[in-house]
């Protein structure tokens, strides 16, 4: 059935007006000819009017308002089903009409409020919300655009849509999360069991929100927003908020449901406290504490939660603690599981999704760059000057020192190097006559000291100086050679 001006449903609420249109439903100014009372009549979009779920969350709407009665809650009057004449379902909520305007025009137009006016919207949401709270019910969806303000300042909450109440079975699938991201309390977030704490974080981010004209946790996507209000702390507050009313936010906003306000009643007590000049509430590093557990604007399905996890019902039965109603605990784990000792939270106050790694990997990788750099200045250093000279192909072999029992000595003698030097190009003469070049002189035996100089031959790449009791002679055949020195084995020289 498509609605207009000047239809009538249920031969009895006449449609003069549209109002809104939200993502369920479509919401008309209607008169109810019996009467003859303005009322809001809202109607199930025919898309969901099929949708087995979608319609059992519109009846739980009627059924948890309907019961409801306080100044500061929209009353329901009627609720109906119907068949068009297309042979089409209707589903149709009435209910009281609220002249003003939702909160979220007010703050699209005014950006924030002041404390005092803050305070008032806070304590008058509080108060109906109590009364949902003492019924069992919890709203789950506290945001600016279900807060009707009339004219004369008086505040309505509205949209029981995804309401709970303890009586009544869950509309949900295990491991789906419901709400809207930006107002979700930490526990909603996790899909994690609600009670009447979790409306009061919300009404905590309400309050931040109307004071800073922003909200205090957004992101890129619906998972990620949830994931914040699950491990970061809200920014400060503007420094022009007075104390008592910060403490009086930084309380609701706490990652525990133990340390906020246990309900709305208390929440509002607590504003109107204030509003009077009280102290506000004593707070402590609530807003930092994490939740023990172990391991877009509109209402919508976060996404599903992989099950499996075993700590997950230990963890939602603490939070029953936290008093007032709450849903059976469900068996998964959280979105996002707090730190392990030792471990980052894993936020980044400047993104979101960056993990902060330690900077020890670095400072090591450094150190060893240093070692090594400062090794090869000290080659470069210590022989520099045969680098130059060293003719390609040459390899310069130092003469050792060891002490050995009855071993013969074969030892390059100056004169064996200059001899040698002849034979070979004016190049290797300078190379062999260099007393800087680099030596590796082996550790002789215990208690003996040597000194030897380092001796340097020239030899054809096919000879070699075998050890003998005499000097092997040496032959050089190019410049391109390599140098070999029999080690002194005969003992010690000093």
């Amino acid at each position: 059935m498509t609605l207009h001006v000047g239809s009538v449903l249920a031969d009895r609420y006449e449609i003069t007006a549209p109002i809104a249109t939200g993502g369920m439903g479509e919401v008309w100014r209607a008169t109810d000819r019996t009467l003859g009372r303005t009322v809001a009549a809202k109607v199930l979009k025919a898309e969901y009017t099929g949708d087995r779920n979608f319609l059992e969350r519109f009846r739980n709407e009627a059924r948890h308002t309907a019961g409801l009665a306080h100044q500061n809650i929209a009353s329901v009057y009627d609720y109906g089903e119907i068949t068009d004449t297309d042979g089409r379902e209707v589903a149709f909520l009435v209910m009281e009409y609220v002249e003003g305007e939702p909160l979220v025009s007010i703050l699209d137009r005014e950006l924030t409020l002041s404390p005092e006016r803050t305070l008032d919207v806070l304590a008058q949401a509080g108060e109906g919300l109590s009364a949902a709270h003492r019924a069992g019910v919890v709203h789950r969806d506290i945001k600016p655009g279900n807060l009707m303000v009339r004219p004369d300042g008086v505040v309505k909450l509205t949209d029981f849509g995804i309401a709970w109440a303890r009586d009544a079975a869950p509309l949900t699938r295990t491991g789906m999360v419901v709400g809207t991201a930006q107002y979700l309390s930490p526990e909603q977030a996790q899909g994690f069991q609600v009670t009447a704490a979790s409306d009061v974080y919300s009404l905590g981010v309400l309050g931040y929100e109307c004071l800073a004209g922003n909200r205090p946790f957004d992101g890129d996507s619906q998972v990620a927003i949830a994931l914040a209000q699950i491990n970061r702390p809200p920014p400060p507050l503007p420094p022009t908020v007075p104390g008592p009313v910060q403490a009086l936010i930084e309380k609701a906003l706490a990652k525990d449901p133990g340390q906020r306000f246990p309900d709305g009643g208390a929440f509002a007590a607590a504003a109107r406290a204030v509003a009077a000049g009280g102290p506000g509430p004593a707070t402590s590093a609530a807003t930092t504490a994490y939740i023990p557990v172990a391991g877009g604007d509109g209402t919508q399905v976060i996404g599903p939660v992989a099950a499996g996890a075993a700590g997950a019902l230990a963890a939602a039965g603490a939070l029953g603690a936290a008093g007032g109603p709450a849903t059976a605990p469900r068996t998964m784990p959280p979105l996002q599981g707090p730190p392990v000792d030792g471990e980052d939270d894993g936020w980044d106050d400047e993104d979101d999704g960056r993990r902060r790694r330690s900077p020890w990997p670095w400072v090591a990788a450094a150190a060893v760059l240093l070692l090594v750099l400062g090794a090869v200045l000290a080659l470069t250093l210590l022989g520099g000057g045969d680098d130059e000279a060293r003719t390609p192909g040459t390899t310069t072999t130092p003469a050792t020192t060891t002490s050995a029992p009855a071993a013969t000595t074969t030892e390059s003698a100056p004169g064996t190097s200059e001899s040698s030097a002849e034979q070979t190009t004016e190049e290797t003469q300078e190379q062999t006559e260099d007393p800087g070049q680099e030596t590796t002189q082996a550790p002789p035996p215990a208690g003996t000291t040597t000194t030897q100089a380092p001796r340097t031959t020239t030899a054809a790449p096919t000879t070699s100086s075998p050890t003998l009791s005499s000097p092997a002679p040496t032959t050089t055949a190019a410049p391109t050679t390599t140098e070999s020195t029999a080690p002194d084995a005969s003992g010690p020289t000093t």
